[in-house]
């Protein structure tokens, strides 16, 4: 049972909406008032601008940012994100790959620091990285970043939205979660939802701008740690 009957909101930005991946993210949150706010974007706005409408048009107090390349492997999503917010009601972040040691733009830089666990799909077959030894479930990391392909907010709690500065499709969820933890937003990482990424993180000529701008505006608080 929920608790006052609270529900989440889902955001996805895609280039053309498809009805069977909206069947497919209904099913898996399973509960019938789950709110899927499914944005069609074929590159007129940022990644910032696109979520930041989810935020301001979302009717519930929890969000899920997902990308529109992601299998859910975990059923019966809503209730069990709802459970694990009123377990750690004091997380404004939550998100199930991250680090807590953040040096560069690249996040990924320090390995023994990277925390999660994510399935991908490249060339036709199916692995799981593995980034950290730890099984976070009910428990929660503290991290100081989460990665944007699946992460969690509660809306009430945030100081910052998304920094409308970073255009095209990087480095809208690390300078979220920088502005937001400056700000005391306790940032958290679980292993307890389940995703296969149909696709390999890719660096670009945005992302090189982009993380040219991020160390621009925050050189002077690196390197980030918990």
């Amino acid at each position: 049972m929920l608790k006052n009957n609270e529900v989440v909101s889902v955001v996805i930005s895609t280039r053309k909406i498809d009805s069977t991946y909206y069947d497919h993210v209904k099913r898996m949150f399973s509960h019938p008032n789950t709110e899927i706010l499914m944005y069609e974007n074929d590159g007129e706005m940022s990644l910032t601008q696109v979520y930041n409408k989810g935020l301001k048009e979302s009717v519930n107090d929890i969000v899920v940012f997902m990308h529109d390349d992601l299998i859910l492997e975990t059923s019966n999503m809503t209730p069990k994100i709802v459970k694990l917010f009123e377990k750690h009601s004091e997380y404004g972040i939550i998100g199930i790959a991250g680090t807590d040691k953040l040096t560069s733009g690249m996040w990924w830089q320090n390995r023994e620091n990277m925390f999660g666990v994510v399935g991908h799909i490249h060339e036709g077959k199916r692995h799981v990285n593995h980034y950290s030894k730890g099984v976070f479930n009910d428990v929660l990391k503290d991290v100081v970043i989460v990665d944007g392909l699946f992460f969690i907010v509660r809306k009430s709690l945030l100081k910052k939205e998304f920094n409308e500065e970073f255009k095209g499709f990087h480095f809208y969820d690390i300078s979220f979660c920088v502005e937001n933890q400056f700000e005391g937003v306790k940032i958290g990482l679980t292993t307890k939802f389940g995703v296969t990424h149909k696709s390999v993180g890719m660096t670009n000529k945005q992302w090189e701008k982009n993380k040219l701008l991020f160390e621009a505006l925050f050189e002077k608080r690196l390197p980030l740690t918990i």
